[in-house]
C-alpha cells in the first residue's frame, strides 16, 4: 500500500469550458514533472447522440512550446485509450503518454448540427517525483 495519497502523486491542469458547434482546439497542457496524462472530457447539456452519429472525436497534438502552431501529431502507439465523445452529462477518458512538454486536444465534430456543453482536464500522473506536495 501507498505510503501517500492519490492526491499528492497527481496534478490536474485546465484545458477547455466551452459550448462546442465547431471543430476547435483546448489550451496547452504543461506537463513538466509528468509522464502520463488522462485527458479527461466532460460533457453537459448537448445533443449528441452515439446513434445519430452527433459526436466529437478528440485527437492530440504537442508541442515543446505552447503555440500550438508549433505542434504536431501525437504518435497513435503513445494514445493508450481514447473514448469517443457521444453522449450528455458524462465524462469520457483518454490516455496519453506525450513526448513534448506541452499536450493540445483537438475536438472534430461529426457533423454541423453538434452542439455541445463541454469542458476537458488534463489529469497528470506517474510524477518524476513523489509525493508532488
Amino acid at each position: 500500500m501507498a505510503s501517500f495519497d492519490f492526491g499528492s502523486v497527481t496534478d490536474y491542469k485546465f484545458a477547455l469550458a466551452d459550448d462546442v458547434t465547431a471543430n476547435g482546439n483546448t489550451v496547452a497542457i504543461d506537463t513538466a514533472g509528468f509522464e502520463g496524462v488522462a485527458f479527461v472530457t466532460s460533457v453537459g447539456t448537448s445533443n449528441l447522440n452515439a446513434d445519430a452519429s452527433q459526436t466529437i472525436a478528440v485527437s492530440f497534438l504537442e508541442s515543446d512550446d505552447t503555440n500550438i502552431s508549433n505542434a504536431t501529431a501525437v504518435d497513435s502507439g503513445r494514445v493508450v485509450s481514447n473514448d469517443v465523445v457521444n453522449a450528455s452529462n458524462t465524462a469520457f477518458q483518454a490516455s496519453v503518454v506525450p513526448t513534448k512538454r506541452y499536450l493540445f486536444g483537438s475536438l472534430t465534430i461529426s457533423d454541423a448540427n453538434v452542439s455541445a456543453n463541454v469542458h476537458c482536464l488534463g489529469a497528470l500522473g506517474f510524477p518524476h517525483n513523489a509525493p508532488t506536495t
